[in-house]
């Protein structure tokens, strides 16, 4: 069985196998694009989230920002109706005018608020920002706002998710609350590098999202390409960039990587490091859920780095 893993600045534990509830949020457009990952029925969604609990899946990542505080509001209702603790990580952005004056408002405060109310909960464990800009200066950020939250326990901690990683990078550096959200997957591997260092040295938490790189890390692309509905917000995702994805896939059997477990390689390979306190693929359906707590009972055996030597770290146009 996997072990739990600690959450610096909460004093809970969690599973590192979470779940991430963009993709329960159903679809929906922001600008006339699209922003979520096609329909979904909501009572699926809540029975799909508590068939997770029910197996050991404790932490949940959403926003605030996924159609319009609907993930967060499915989550809540699985949540209450459940009654199991959990360790609930959302999102809310800094807005245009909290960025240029380098503080929090009150209008994040009653953003927060909001969030309490979708989420029916009285604290949120995590709070991260959403995307701020890269090159935000932390340095002369007031966060007395929020540290009077953790103070008061609406939150119980708070972080970054970063948009790019040199915005994981300027957050970690400046240990903005205690975590960082960024990307890591096998075709992703940077955060090794540039941003675990920094994880160990200021006792900071690590979410890995899109473990599975937007989904294309899924046996059926060995063979099939992908094509995906108008209101999946991959639709929009650069050509170039699916191909590269896809191309490097491809290239994992010759590693003496099995197609038919790459999913289960990937998750390990990002389970083998201790610096990640949890990853959070998203899940839409049942049978998603099932394989990955399939995945996730399973011991993991001693990851062998070796295959994966000369395989790029990243794609390069990133």
């Amino acid at each position: 069985m996997t072990k739990r893993r600690s959450w610096h600045g909460l004093h809970k534990q969690s599973s590192p196998f979470g779940f991430g509830c963009w993709q329960i949020s159903g679809a929906h457009d922001i600008d006339g694009k699209p922003h979520g990952w096609g329909n979904v029925d909501e009572g699926e969604a809540v029975e799909i989230i508590q068939f997770a609990m029910e197996n050991g899946i404790t932490f949940f990542d959403t926003a605030q920002g996924y159609n319009f505080g609907k993930s967060e509001r499915i989550l809540g209702r699985a949540i209450r109706d459940l009654h199991q603790e959990v360790v609930v990580c959302t999102k809310i952005p800094l807005s245009l005018s909290e960025i240029s004056r380098s503080q929090i408002t009150n209008e994040f405060i009653r953003k927060v608020e909001q969030s309490l109310d979708n989420l029916m909960c009285s604290t949120i464990d995590i709070l991260l920002l959403h995307n701020p800009p890269d090159d935000i200066d932390w340095s002369t950020f007031d966060f007395h706002r929020i540290e009077e939250l953790v103070e008061s326990g609406t939150i119980g901690t708070f972080g970054v998710s970063a948009k790019g990683l040199d915005g994981a990078i300027n957050a970690a550096k400046h240990r903005i609350g205690s975590t960082i959200e960024w990307a890591f997957n096998l075709f992703e591997r940077r955060p090794v590098e540039h941003i675990f260092p920094l994880i160990r040295k200021n006792n900071m938490n690590f979410i890995a999202r899109s473990p599975l790189s937007r989904g294309l890390i899924n046996t059926r692309y060995v063979i099939d390409n992908p094509n995906f509905d108008e209101n999946d917000f991959r639709s929009t995702l650069p050509n170039a960039w699916q191909n590269w994805v896809i191309t490097q896939l491809r290239s994992l059997e010759s590693r003496g990587i099995d197609a038919d477990h790459i999913v289960e390689y990937a998750f390990n390979f990002i389970r083998s490091y201790s610096e990640v306190t949890a990853l959070i693929p998203g899940i839409k359906t049942m049978n998603q859920l099932k394989s990955y707590i399939s995945i996730k009972n399973r011991d993991a055996r001693s990851f062998n780095y070796l295959k994966l030597k000369d395989l790029p770290k990243y794609y390069p146009e990133w």
